[in-house]
């Protein structure tokens, strides 16, 4: 399979799977009256390019914080399960779109290149949509506490500029080593 299939496929995993995590936390969790405001314009939460957040989301937090949510949050008081299933989606999708880039792939090469090239189309996506949609910055701007406080923390938009680069350089290290480890073994 050449290195566009191997893209492609990597890319519509990711997207798949953030998107059915995404359906699958608003169910179990807040409902889809939350789903349903973002597209209502006469709603207060009217931001329609929070699609892009539900799509390609998981790329816009690092490994160690989404290890965080889904092994310590759910055993501590108030076991609060939404982190849970968030957390689930934003290990599982970027994992199997890594490990299927790598699968398919012809050499190592091409399964890391095409996990990367999907990891960083994901985070132009997430910036554009934070560009274009007020409502959309100010969620990825303001940073909850742990689950059980209520600290909230507004950080500027330079700030989750440098955060999101970040994410996408750790989120390709961390899951292009899946992509190198099932890849076709090349002996020279």
């Amino acid at each position: 399979m050449g290195f566009g299939k191997t893209f492609l496929l990597s890319l519509v995993a990711f997207v798949g799977l953030n998107f059915i995590f995404s359906i699958l936390y608003l169910a179990l969790g807040p409902g889809f009256g939350e789903l349903l405001n973002r597209f209502n314009p006469s709603s207060p939460q009217y931001a329609p390019l929070m699609i892009i957040y539900y799509l390609f989301g998981s790329i816009a937090s690092i490994p160690s914080i989404i290890l965080n949510w889904v092994i310590i949050l759910p055993i501590f008081p108030p076991n609060v399960m939404d982190f849970l299933i968030v957390g689930l989606g934003f290990l599982i999708a970027p994992l199997i779109a890594a490990i299927l880039a790598g699968k398919f792939a012809e050499s190592k090469f091409q399964g890391f290149a095409g996990w990367l090239l999907t990891a960083v189309i994901s985070t132009v996506a997430v910036i554009i949509g934070a560009f274009l949609s007020p409502i959309f910055q100010g969620t990825l701007t303001t940073l909850y506490g742990p689950a059980w406080s209520t600290i909230v923390i507004t950080i500027t938009v330079e700030v989750m500029i440098i955060f999101l680069v970040i994410s996408c350089i750790v989120n390709i290290i961390f899951y292009g080593f899946f992509a190198l480890l099932v890849s076709k073994t090349e002996y020279y």
